[in-house]
């Protein structure tokens, strides 16, 4: 289930950033996009039984954009689908404040691409040294978000993710 996230469980989310990358946010940095409500949201897909955080995903919304800032899922959780549900949930949340929506990946993570790419996102350009770790990123953006063709491009994937 999909719940949004709170500074309660920061620790175990904590945990799942540290385990996915390099070099993880601080909990500054999470406790300060948390305190930000008006113009943030952060989701958590959380299991019932056992109850524990599997993946979360944020999204800082701009003037006219949605910026994802992260879509992150547990190891032992990958290519289950807990990643592009988590994206459709933040997704949602932009076209029903009709932004487009932009985010950069890690170029060398094909298997993101892909899920950003199954959500109309398109290759607009590369920042060069873009993580901690001076690996570059690939901007990716979709600006059609408010068109009904991406609106039924999230009714299919939500159909497909319903059928896993």
């Amino acid at each position: 289930m999909i719940v949004a996230m709170n500074p309660e469980h920061l620790h175990e989310y904590m945990r799942i950033d540290s385990q996915c990358h390099p070099i993880p946010w601080p909990r500054k940095s999470y406790e300060s996009e948390l305190s930000r409500a008006e113009d943030r949201l952060y989701l958590l897909y959380v299991l019932a039984h056992p109850r524990r955080i599997v993946g979360y995903a944020g999204v800082a919304f701009e003037t006219e954009e949605a910026h994802i800032t992260t879509v992150t899922v547990a190891p032992g959780w990958r290519g289950q689908g807990v990643g592009a549900r988590l994206f459709l949930a933040l997704a949602l949340a932009a076209r029903r404040r009709n932004t487009s929506l932009y985010l950069e990946v890690a170029a060398d993570n094909p298997s993101a691409q892909s899920l950003y790419r199954r959500f109309g996102l398109a290759p607009v350009g590369i920042q060069r040294g873009y993580y901690a770790n001076m690996a570059d990123a690939l901007i990716m953006r979709a600006d059609n978000i408010h068109q009904p063709d991406f609106a039924h491009r999230l009714v299919k994937i939500a159909g497909e993710l319903d059928c896993t």
